[in-house]
């Protein structure tokens, strides 16, 4: 880290030179606008360039490296989580069937549509707002969690087992919202670059963490329901026991992450790991019951990692609440 001195200007003005490398490296010269981000006690500086570059949200690309749809598909995928709203491909090889698959792929990202399609050339847009809380997306996918949990047991109960083939699209509605949290996440991290904003920078890459943790309880969710469908009615009035304990203690869970309460997030850490020596205590059974009790373990296991995460941010919520304290306080003795 370089250290300059503040030095006086015409008994007014204050100023700081510029290292000569940044200066060159980003092409810089007398009379160009420099940004200037002042937040809280911490200044930003930015070329002109950087801050355009952060911007940026269409690409053109004008041809694709290849036309298999699982590179197609990763490559699209990859735009939309950095965040680009406007996708143009110019490429001679697109045609009306080349299309139709993207059109396929863009089913899974929220907001992401095909707005213009002619021979060798597609252009994708996002059509969502980019102004909403990533928070809110998380919260979205607890209650799909909560739905699952409780079309299964509505399933296992009155022995439906064609609602237990309905899970399938809630799980996919989970991977959706999950794509589309990273999205925003990487547009948030773009913002927050700045180290008084490193508080909300931490708080962003946490949310991530739920959201992934989230879309695998899904999974082990969607998991369960096939092996259910499999068990027999004694298998399923067993682990109907696990899996509703499961549920009641994914409603607290919730509750003590997105209210940041430490007590309860303790309570929830304690409870999945009674469930999970519970499970691990009654593992014999048919091959279905015994993938349908790791599935559920698998659950637990996520849902610990959260309610960790929940108490840690519950204690740094807390921390955060007495420096505020303090500070107020200070300033009243000052006075």
């Amino acid at each position: 880290m370089e250290v300059r001195k503040l030095q006086l200007i015409g008994g007014s003005s204050y100023m700081v030179s510029l290292p000569k490398n940044w200066v060159k490296e980003n092409q810089l010269r007398q009379g160009d606008d420099i940004y200037l981000q002042v937040e809280d006690s911490v200044i930003t500086l930015y070329p002109k360039s950087f801050r355009e570059f952060s911007r940026i949200t269409s690409v053109q690309i004008d041809k694709l490296l290849r036309l298999d749809e699982k590179f197609v598909r990763r490559f699209i995928y990859a735009l939309y989580l950095q965040g680009i709203d406007e996708i143009v491909i110019s490429d001679d090889r697109i045609n009306a069937r080349m299309v139709s698959r993207i059109g396929e792929i863009v089913k899974d990202l929220i907001g992401m549509e095909i707005i213009d399609a002619t021979e060798g050339k597609v252009v994708l847009k996002c059509l969502t707002s980019t102004d909403f809380d990533v928070y809110g997306v998380v919260r979205r996918m607890s209650q799909i969690i909560q739905s699952m949990i409780a079309t299964i047991m509505e399933g296992i109960e009155k022995g439906d087992r064609e609602a237990l083939k309905d899970i399938e699209n809630l799980e996919k509605d989970s991977d959706r919202l999950y794509l589309l949290a990273v999205r925003q996440e990487h547009r948030l991290v773009r913002e927050f670059s700045s180290p008084s904003k490193w508080n909300e920078l931490r708080l962003i890459l946490g949310i991530r963490t739920v959201a992934k943790l989230i879309e695998e309880i899904a999974d082990s969710l969607y998991n369960f329901s096939t092996y259910a469908v499999e068990m027999t009615p004694e298998e399923l009035r067993k682990v109907r026991v696990y899996f509703e304990r499961l549920g009641k203690i994914f409603d607290s869970l919730a509750k003590a992450y997105f209210n940041s309460d430490v007590e309860l997030s303790e309570e929830t850490i304690e409870e999945l790991e009674e469930l999970e020596e519970l499970l691990l205590s009654n593992m014999d059974g048919g091959v279905y019951y015994r993938l349908a009790v790791e599935t559920i373990l698998s659950a637990c296991r996520h849902m610990k990692s959260i309610g960790e995460i929940a108490f840690n941010k519950s204690v740094r919520e807390s921390l955060r609440e007495m420096k505020k304290s303090e500070r107020m306080q200070s300033a009243k003795s000052i006075q």
